[in-house]
């Protein structure tokens, strides 16, 4: 699995060998290091609204941070030759280059269990998003941004089900808070949503090589948030304890669906009911359930947890912490 105009934004609101794979690691490793120094939360803001960041889903606008979410789901034997559980620690890194426009690094470690067997463990494709937020709306807490994410096929390990084949995935996300209701209790709502399509390239494996061809993918995806902070700071300061004010509880769901032939892909839907914590100190903690809502998509209920460093809070006038070029 795997993210607003930021400073009128945020600040408003307060894969094929191991050689390969390495050498592509250290090139990215130097580049995002190399950044030469001229804000972005993983959570989005539009006027008085912040969107905490997403566990399934795209976030919604380009960032200055970096996430790293760490999923553990069951599997039945019988749907993948022996393994009982899927584990994938992914971690990505958000760069803005101009306040609209932004970059995503992504990159991750998978690990099999597997039953009667040793565990089988490896690196995850290599992926690049380039993400330009086209529509900024403060008065009416909306955000709408496109995207077009990059996987690098053949940079991650076979073992874990990474494809040999590369992918496009062009897409557009969005934000709408609900601030505007008539009805004081329902202003904390809010959704985001994801719509992609994503298309295989370069040559299908060839026979023998014990790789499936890639197929093509229609995704779609929404949340529905209500915000504790909204709550209390906009609509009525109702005596919470202090760790409740901090809480936005929130429902993913993601569906995936082969757009023709499936080469044994199925339709997937995961429905991941959880919440969303944070202090506005420069952090975001979410955890949620991973809930299988047909048999292609798993047997079993997982968890997914996501940890957020949000580098415009914690340092705003550095390298990492503003646009590449922003206004003076």
């Amino acid at each position: 699995m795997v993210g607003v105009s930021r400073r009128s934004t945020r600040h408003s609101n307060c894969r094929n060998g191991p050689d390969r794979r390495w050498s592509v690691r250290a090139v990215l490793a130097l580049a995002i290091g190399g950044l030469p120094s001229t804000a972005g939360y993983a959570y989005t803001a539009a006027g008085d609204r912040n969107f905490p960041a997403t566990l399934i889903l795209p976030q919604v606008a380009p960032s200055d941070a970096a996430w790293v979410p760490f999923s553990t789901q069951p599997v039945s034997p019988s749907e993948t030759g022996g393994t009982t559980r899927e584990n994938q620690l992914t971690g990505t890194y958000s760069k803005t280059i101009t306040e609209q426009l932004g970059i995503q690094l992504q990159d991750g470690f998978n690990w099999f269990d597997r039953l009667g067997k040793s565990s089988t463990s490896g690196f995850q494709n290599l992926g690049v998003t380039i993400q330009y937020q086209m529509i900024l709306d403060p008065p009416h807490e909306f955000v709408l941004s496109a995207q077009v994410a990059q996987e690098f096929g053949g940079t991650g390990a076979q073992s874990v089900n990474a494809d040999k084949q590369s992918a496009t995935q062009p897409g557009i996300t969005f934000a709408k808070g609900l601030g505007e209701l008539p009805i004081p209790w329902l202003r904390p709502l809010a959704v985001t949503g994801f719509a992609g399509y994503q298309f295989a390239e370069g040559a299908p494996p060839a026979p023998g090589e014990g790789a499936q061809r890639r197929p093509n993918l229609v995704s779609a995806g929404l949340s529905v948030q209500y915000s504790i902070p909204y709550l209390v700071s906009k609509v009525t300061n109702v005596d919470l304890p202090s760790f409740l004010r901090g809480m936005t509880s929130m429902v993913e769901v993601m569906y995936t669906a082969p757009a023709g032939p499936s080469y044994g892909k199925g339709t997937t839907l995961v429905v991941a009911p959880g919440v969303s914590y944070s202090n506005n100190g420069g952090w975001e903690f979410a955890i949620e359930a991973l809930i299988p809502a047909n048999k292609a998509t798993g047997s079993g209920v997982g968890v997914i947890a996501q940890l957020v460093v949000q580098f415009d809070s914690l340092l705003p006038d550095s390298v990492v912490g503003r646009p590449l070029f922003a206004p003076r």
